[in-house]
């Protein structure tokens, strides 16, 4: 009796595994029917039945902008002709004294750092 109770929980362990591996017949296509002003999902194709299937990959688009980019392009937007282009400016200046700072390592003075400050300050002041 113990060795049939045993076999049973092998069994059912067993068809537990070959079930979670097996695919599902979610996945397979369904066909979306409508007749009479109500709706009806078949796993068979129906007249005027539209196919449905899984949805494809998602695309990115890696050329947009993204979200930090769309916000500093929306707040220069805002700024004049001669602002946005100090901005512009500014951002390559920014761009420079970081490579310079970086460049330099561990032996970075506070006179190294300076330049770089009153360029971030005069580019806060303008709201770039």
């Amino acid at each position: 009796m113990n060795g049939a109770r045993r076999g049973l929980a092998l069994l059912a362990a067993a068809a537990t595994l070959w079930l979670a591996a097996s695919p599902l017949h979610a996945q397979d296509t369904a066909y979306k029917c409508s007749s009479r002003g109500g709706t009806t999902y078949a796993d068979r194709p129906c007249p005027g039945g539209r196919m449905l299937g899984p949805a494809g990959p998602r695309k990115t688009e890696r050329t947009r902008a993204v979200p930090q980019d769309r916000a500093k392009i929306a707040r220069r937007a805002m700024l004049s002709e001669e602002a946005r282009a100090e901005c512009k400016a500014l951002d390559v200046k920014l761009a420079d004294h970081k490579a310079q700072l970086k460049a330099k390592g561990e032996a970075v003075t506070l006179e190294d750092e300076m330049p770089m400050v009153f360029t971030q300050k005069r580019f806060r002041e303008l709201r770039c």
